[in-house]
């Protein structure tokens, strides 16, 4: 049950270590600083889903490094690009990339200049090559290449970063089948993180490591890995780290036949908070609770279980309905259309094979010229039809409202996990509380994984085509004050302005600024108040982002304040943070469009 979740937590450390590793020039210089510039908006682009404009951007990158001709450069900025390109399914492409980059870093000159930097390009170009080789199911090839990134990243003094390439690492072994090496990479991972003070990667990995030695048999080491995970999971914050570990535990107790102790595990899952914005996590839990109910004979809470699980799935395959009978109506009239030109064409050449063989060869060229008229008039109707069906899109989507465009995109992603995720883990369940050896499930845990993985890549916040930024900001608020109902109480105020004057690339950013400033105060300031303001005046934007209660500081560099600060550079823009006991903290962005 915890491979949905172990998948996608792989796809996230990928993209994060390509940006970590990718955003750090050599030296500072005009060139490099507009290489690094690219590079942070083609990540940013990539992380809300929209990739193709990423793999635009990654390209003028990719230009600029070349021009700089600094091999480690050249290295990250064509690893990062082959990330963007395999996830809009262009592998063909994807592998030119690293084809260059394996070109420069196998070559004499650059093993003999390896600084650090270079390490860690190496590092993260072979992790993603094995990412790579897993996804089109080359296990051999992606053990090897995921031991070598294991092999360079272990040179890095970065702790930091070889715990997250360690974690990777563990993954990709693991989902190769060799959970002896999966084991040692996840238990290294967890020690560097524990050295970095990174707590989530330090519980994400006990978690990872506490499921490989349960399948491994090792219950001791299970043991001691589960109290490392009770002993973190105070400090842990994060939704998606809790699920991994608890799920781990339901996958345990499912596959060792203990229902009762797996029902404990479910609720827990369905008693987290913001649980109901994973509706087909909760479907999960629903259907298994349901089996371990009724294999524990209380079949009452085993039907409630059931009925609870089919009104998650009534309500999602309503939607799915509606949009198969609209997909057969097109595909039937579409199907009809070329019946139609398939008769008129078969038609067509039996009266012109009629009228060569009467005229001859006199009359060959006249022939092959009126083959060819037709065929360009064909496609030039059809491409007139497609431009008419485009026109009307168009003009039906500019009609379109905010929330029916998101609507629909939440539309679509049931049906993505319906149809792959759902049925997956479904089989994946079967098989475990069957008790069949993890091998059997291994072609079902790739489907999953590759489900999941394309899923993860797809999603956005909301589109800056169909709203402006004080829409976008305002729909945001409202989703924290329905998250928070009860504990927090949220307030936004913005200007009557020409909001849509903000390019998209700024209006991103300061999205994003909102997004850390907002969480920071719900997760460590212990405010009951937080209030957004946006402003725009003679060009100069201005965003506030205020709370009452107590900024707290753990001593170290805060990773959500630099990134803001990053973020505000890219765009022109200043940030400036004032904090008091008595009034709160203020984080105040300007920017100048």
């Amino acid at each position: 049950m915890a491979a949905s979740l172990f998948i996608v937590t792989m796809r996230f450390l990928v993209f994060v270590l390509s940006f970590i590793i990718g955003v750090i020039p050599t030296f500072a210089s005009p060139k490099f600083d507009k290489i690094v510039q690219l590079r942070e908006t083609a990540d940013s682009l990539h992380s809300v889903g929209r990739t193709d404009s990423a793999a635009i951007v990654g390209e003028q990158a990719l230009r600029l490094a070349i021009e700089t001709d600094n091999p480690t450069q050249i290295v990250g900025t064509y690893a990062t690009q082959g990330v963007f390109l395999r996830s809009l399914g262009k592998i063909d492409e994807a592998l030119k990339c690293y084809d260059a980059a394996l070109a420069i870093i196998t070559s004499g000159k650059f093993r003999e200049n390896t600084d650090q930097e270079a390490i860690e390009e190496i590092a993260s170009l072979y992790v993603n090559l094995a990412v790579l080789n897993l996804d089109m199911q080359h296990k051999e090839p992606a053990a090897k290449n995921a031991e070598l990134s294991g092999e360079w990243i272990s040179k890095s003094n970065d702790p930091e970063l070889k715990s997250t390439i360690f974690g990777v690492v563990g993954s990709v072994l693991t989902g190769c089948g060799n959970l002896e090496k999966a084991l040692y990479y996840q238990s290294l991972a967890y020690r560097y993180a524990v050295d970095s003070n990174n707590k989530e990667t330090a519980f994400r990995s006990a978690a990872y490591t506490l499921l490989i030695s349960d399948r491994l048999g090792k219950k001791d080491e299970t043991q001691e890995w589960r109290e490392k995970c009770e002993s973190l999971l105070p400090d842990i914050e994060s939704i998606m780290a809790r699920l991994v570990y608890y799920q781990a535990e339901c996958s345990i107790c499912l596959k060792n036949g203990n229902p009762k102790d797996a029902i404990i595990w479910f609720n827990k899952i369905l008693n987290v908070n913001g649980i109901d914005n994973l509706p087909y996590v909760k479907f999960d839990c629903y259907k298994n609770l349901h089996i371990a109910y009724a294999d524990l004979g209380d079949y009452k809470n085993a039907y409630t279980s059931l009925l609870k699980g089919n009104e998650f799935r009534d309500s999602l395959w309503e939607q799915e309905k509606a949009e198969s009978l609209r997909d057969l109506t097109v595909k039937y009239e579409t199907k009809e259309t070329e019946l139609a030109l398939a008769r008129s064409e078969a038609k067509r050449t039996s009266i012109l094979m009629w009228f060569f063989a009467a005229l001859g060869l006199f009359l060959a060229s006249s022939i092959i010229f009126v083959i060819y008229a037709n065929r360009q008039r064909r496609q030039r109707m059809r491409r007139e039809i497609e431009f008419a069906n485009l026109r009307a899109d168009i003009g039906k989507q500019l009609t379109r409202q905010y929330v029916e465009g998101l609507e629909n995109e939440r539309q679509r992603m049931s049906r993505e996990l319906h149809d792959g995720v759902c049925n997956d883990l479904l089989a994946i369940q079967m098989n475990i509380s069957g008790g069949k050896p993890i091998e059997s499930t291994a072609a079902l845990i790739d489907s999953c994984r590759e489900s999941v993985r394309r899923i993860s890549h797809e999603l956005m916040p909301p589109e800056f085509a169909y709203a402006t930024i004080d829409e976008v900001i305002r729909f945001f608020i409202v989703k924290q004050t329905e998250a928070n109902k009860g504990k927090i109480n949220f307030t936004y105020y913005s200007d009557t302005a020409d909001w849509q004057t903000v390019p998209d690339a700024t209006a991103l950013e300061v999205y994003r600024i909102v997004q850390e400033a907002v969480g920071n105060s719900i997760k460590h300031s212990g405010a009951s108040d937080i209030s957004v303001a946006l402003r725009l005046n003679n060009g100069l934007l201005t965003t506030e982002i205020s709370d009452n209660g107590n900024f707290k500081s753990n001593g170290r560099k805060g990773a959500g304040l630099d990134s803001m600060r990053r973020r505000a550079r890219s765009i022109n823009g200043n940030i400036v943070l004032s904090t008091d006991e008595k009034r709160g903290t203020e984080v105040m962005l300007t920017v100048r469009i």
